[in-house]
């Protein structure tokens, strides 16, 4: 289900500007990769290589059938465990619709002080979110269309969460106790929000 819908028009509309942070032929860690639809994008428009991880083998095989002969490798990982990469290996992370979904702080800190480890000095981590704003008639306005169908299953399933997220101000918040530049703002027509932590 998940890779049949990154392949909508919308969610490429929802990539887009992570995409946009991304300096060409640069490497990346991509933190829950998923269905590696982000990676594809980026190494064909953009000439990175790097990492995707996921918890989810069943989904990193799908990355792997859309990352065929390229240079991006996968790993399974597990949840909670430190990476195995070496320090400030990579010019940018990218972490989309993954922390918003996360409840208990411990795993929200270790995943960033992981990004953080192997991210170059200077480097940046892109972080993707919903923001769970919005409604369903302003969501039809924008993105309607028989392509599109599956947003209204992203909406409703997002929402709750996303909205949470976006109250606690949880990067912001880390930012200022690690000493980060943190900066901020809305895309996909409110609907979701790009945060960026900068060493």
């Amino acid at each position: 289900f998940f890779s049949n819908l990154q392949e909508a028009p919308w969610y490429c509309d929802f990539l887009n500007p992570v995409i946009n942070e991304i300096d060409n032929s640069s490497r990346i860690l991509d933190i829950g990769t998923g269905a590696g639809k982000m990676l594809q994008i980026l190494h064909k428009e953009k000439q990175v290589t790097g990492v995707g991880i996921d918890t989810e083998q069943s989904m990193l095989d799908e990355a792997k059938k859309k990352l065929t002969n390229t240079p991006i490798q996968l790993y399974q990982i597990d949840a909670g465990k430190n990476y195995f990469f070496k320090n400030e290996s990579f010019d940018s992370v990218t972490i989309c619709s993954v922390l918003f979904n996360l409840k208990e702080k411990e795993a929200i800190n270790q995943i960033l002080s992981e990004a953080l480890r192997v991210l170059k000095p200077n480097g940046k981590i892109v972080i993707l979110t919903p923001t769970g704003k919005g409604d369903l008639i302003n969501l039809t306005r924008h993105f309607f269309s028989l392509k599109n169908k599956g947003i209204y299953v992203w909406y409703n399933a997002t929402k709750k969460g996303a909205k949470r997220w976006t109250k606690e101000q949880y990067l912001k918040k880390y930012s200022m106790e690690k000493n980060l530049i943190y900066t901020n703002y809305e895309i996909f027509k409110g609907f979701a929000q790009i945060e960026i932590l900068t060493k």
